[in-house]
């Protein structure tokens, strides 16, 4: 069932407005939407992340909108990257030799067909001969392309380390 965020009354599927107070619904539905949209979305980002740990490269590629992907990653380069960024991260995935991550503060907004996620990941492996240990903002879009989402554009950033911060905001410390 959904209720409206104003009053509280019950609200059928179909209302753009709520029948008791006259509330907007249509204008927030997305933050409505049944909870089967949202975990949804969240089997998206876990498959991604997943993929990351098993390696598989191909099952990364089948959640991505093709034809419209893009990303900031954390990892060099650092600009805006297409499908050259998967490559490359395939690239990487074939010397990865470790990968473990959590997740929290996983935020999913629905507007529509969109989807807004943000979460911070910790994620700590090995590639190559270089061990890691990385705190990161994860923000994804993703768009319901063929009733499945999709994603259509990932923004990873890591925080700074604390030495870094300490040395150039001393008074926050």
């Amino acid at each position: 069932m959904i209720y409206c965020p104003n009053c509280g009354s019950q609200i059928d599927e179909a209302d753009a407005f709520c029948r008791r107070c006259g509330f907007n619904i249509a204008q927030i539905r997305g933050a409505l939407e049944s909870p089967k949209e949202q975990e949804a979305v969240k089997s998206v980002i876990i498959q991604r992340i997943e993929g990351i740990r098993m390696r598989d490269a191909e099952a990364i590629r089948k959640l991505i909108d093709i034809d419209n992907y893009t990303k900031f990653d954390d990892w060099p380069p650092f600009e805006r990257q297409g499908l050259d960024g998967l490559k490359r991260e395939a690239d990487a995935l074939k010397v990865l030799k470790e990968y473990n991550y959590e997740i929290s503060d996983l935020r999913i907004d629905i507007f529509g067909n969109t989807a807004l996620a943000s979460f911070i990941i910790r994620y700590r492996g090995r590639i190559r001969e270089l061990d890691f240990n990385v705190r990161s903002r994860v923000t994804m879009v993703l768009a319901k392309v063929s009733d499945e989402w999709k994603i259509v554009h990932e923004h990873w950033s890591r925080f700074p380390e604390k030495e870094w911060v300490r040395r150039r905001f001393p008074f926050l410390y």
